[in-house]
């Protein structure tokens, strides 16, 4: 069954099964299949929108190897969160937007393999445990969702043990930072609705809504990821945004597009979209969360993809024989002028 398209932030729990550890997902935390299950989170993509009164809206969709009859994740937010799920085309419609420009040229022999021309871009349940607020507990879809607060990383732990989450030791230290800060936790459970479904592919869409003075995607729970994790973000927003803190300091994301919105559907209430992509192999070195902000200009850019068609050899020597007549008749022309020029002298 196709159960999985898109999903929010994704975030904190791992494998506590003999032998088996869990792929973390790289920004927002941790996907957690079933015991019985070896599937891993390899990445995730995310379209973050802003705009100018203060609010942040996160879609998130993380890919997933392999299937699992139950799955949970969960994240962090600035502020409490309101829920809902997203649209299931809305990654597709993004990659779309921002694939390259497709250029074709064409190469003769013998200079075919000959790269002669640049390749650059142009322009919840049981009852909570001490010192955990449960502020709501809702069904989404395949999501039984709860939004947290927490007085320490520890009660929140001990929260979603008592719920059922098998939740990996290092969880407690890496949420403390946001418990400390006051940032909502989101816990989210995804389970077939029949025993003998699995999920797996992409999983389903669902966007938070928060106020936020800053434009965020949440990151360092990730460093308890043990696997390499792509992560794409996509930031909808008045103007072109640059990182300004970076998750892994001196590791930059790299930019895959930045214009004006060509389907506004996919970024309003904003206006430009810009899209960044980075690979963690080290995931243990993530130490902040990704944070933007306006850009010095906003610049279009696009990357190209050049495609080479080869000519076969009768082409080139067609060439080289048009080009060989152009020679011997410009040389004719010189010599017949020459000539009537030594005549009138």
């Amino acid at each position: 069954m196709r159960l999985w398209r898109g999903i929010a932030g994704v975030l904190a729990l791992g494998f506590v099964a003999a032998g088996v550890t869990p792929a973390w997902a790289c920004a927002c935390g941790g996907y957690l299949p079933s015991l019985e299950s070896r599937a891993r989170a390899s990445g995730e993509k995310a379209l973050v929108r802003y705009d100018d009164r203060g609010v942040e809206e996160i879609t998130l969709s993380m890919a997933i190897n392999g299937s699992s009859k139950k799955a949970a994740w969960i994240m962090p937010v600035p502020n409490p969160a309101k829920l809902e799920l997203g649209d299931t085309n809305l990654f597709p419609r993004l990659d779309e937007v921002t694939a390259p420009k497709v250029v074709e040229r064409t190469t003769y022999w013998p200079f075919r393999g000959l790269d002669l021309m640049e390749r650059d871009g142009a322009s919840a349940g049981a009852a909570p445990g001490g010192g955990v607020n449960v502020r709501e507990q809702m069904t989404l879809g395949p999501f039984e969702i709860a939004r947290l607060g927490g007085s320490s990383g520890t009660a929140v732990t001990d929260w979603l043990r008592t719920n059922g989450y098998v939740v990996p030791d290092s969880l407690g230290g890496n949420l403390k930072p946001y418990v400390s800060e006051g940032w909502e936790i989101v816990a989210v459970k995804l389970a077939p609705k029949s025993a003998d479904e699995s999920l797996g592919g992409s999983t389903p869409p669902l966007r938070l809504t928060f106020d936020s003075d800053k434009i965020v995607y949440p990151m360092r729970l990730s460093k308890g990821a043990t696997t390499p994790q792509a992560v794409t973000v996509y930031v909808a927003a008045p103007h072109r945004v640059d990182p300004t803190v970076l998750p892994v300091a001196g590791l930059q994301p790299t930019l895959l597009y930045a214009g004006r919105a060509q389907d506004p559907a996919l970024t309003a209430p904003a206006d430009f979209l810009t899209a960044f992509e980075v690979i963690y192999r080290e995931p243990g070195q993530i130490t902040s969360d990704f944070t933007f902000a306006k850009a010095a200009t906003d610049e279009p850019y696009q990357r190209i993809e050049y495609i080479t068609r080869n000519e076969p050899v009768w082409s080139t020597i067609g060439v080289l024989v048009a080009a060989l007549l152009l020679i011997v008749g410009g040389f004719a022309l010189f010599r017949r002028r020459s000539r009537l020029q030594d005549r009138a002298g």
